[in-house]
């Protein structure tokens, strides 16, 4: 178990699990951490279960204060304990210890808290969704003030190293037709685009124009993943938050072991596709 609050953070920190799954037909969001695979290498650094809740940030640090002895882990930005830079690995904090991370160095980064951080709970899931007010801490983005209780304990403490993360430049993205994919007038693989500064856990857009006989389609299903065409030629890869049925064309998908990668690239970098 363990106890911290939150002295201070960004405007896109909130806890994040798995997400919400078989809830769609009802127009609810998945939600959920935006890289699954760093969210998992949190929770196993303090021994927890691979779906516990975490805290995801993006794009500033945090800043928080033990008010009990906790064990914690950060994953994709350095973090500072009483002053002094910790190793990739867990450690113990005592009541009075700060505890400072940086701003993540691709686009999200991961704090873990050994044992079950206690949330709002809905639809079997503690994810942060703020338009419907689910999960987190009522529903709402972490602030000064919050404090993060977790229950139980981490199986054992961790030990696992891993490697520094770096946002990479030029990245592959994997993907898979769509529906729709016969509007294309040509092929996304031959192409390469940039992520837009606009893009956030609803979508990412795409700075890259790709021609197609443009034809709207009737609201239908989307997941995260679908890649949509707007009248403006633009893609827009539907994220964790997205909506639930859409008119674009539905031109492709990417697969879900990339999705976590393509969430880490920061506004400006490039990416490419590779069609399966």
């Amino acid at each position: 178990m363990g106890k911290l609050k939150v002295i201070k953070t960004g405007p896109a920190a909130s806890i994040q699990d798995f997400g919400r799954f078989g809830v769609r037909r009802y127009g609810i969001p998945q939600s959920g951490a935006m890289d699954i695979n760093m969210m998992i290498l949190a929770n196993k650094l303090v021994g927890n279960e691979e779906d516990f809740p975490v805290i995801e940030f993006a794009m500033m640090g945090s800043k928080m204060e033990a008010l009990e002895e906790s064990i914690v882990s950060v994953v994709g930005a350095e973090s500072m304990l009483n002053g002094k830079k910790m190793s990739n690995k867990s450690f113990e904090m005592v009541p009075g210890d700060q505890l400072e991370v940086s701003t993540p160095a691709a686009v999200y980064g991961y704090i873990a808290l050994a044992g079950k951080i206690q949330s709002k709970v809905d639809f079997d899931s503690s994810s942060t969704y703020p338009p419907a007010k689910f999960g987190g801490i009522n529903g709402a983005p972490l602030k000064a003030g919050d404090i993060l209780e977790s229950k139980g304990d981490g199986r054992s403490k961790k030990e696992y190293d891993h490697p520094e993360i770096r946002p990479e430049p030029d990245v592959e993205i994997t993907i898979m037709k769509g529906p729709e994919w016969e509007y294309l007038k040509e092929l996304p693989s031959n192409k390469t685009f940039v992520i837009d500064s606009s893009s956030n856990r609803m979508g990412i857009r795409l700075i890259g124009e790709l021609q197609c006989d443009y034809r709207e389609i009737k609201s239908s299903a989307v997941v995260p993943g679908i890649i949509q065409l707007p009248p403006n030629g633009q893609p827009i890869v539907l994220m964790n938050d997205c909506q639930t049925t859409g008119g674009y064309p539905r031109i492709a998908k990417v697969i879900k072991e990339d999705l976590g990668k393509l969430a880490q690239v920061k506004a400006g970098g490039k990416i490419s596709f590779n069609t399966i």
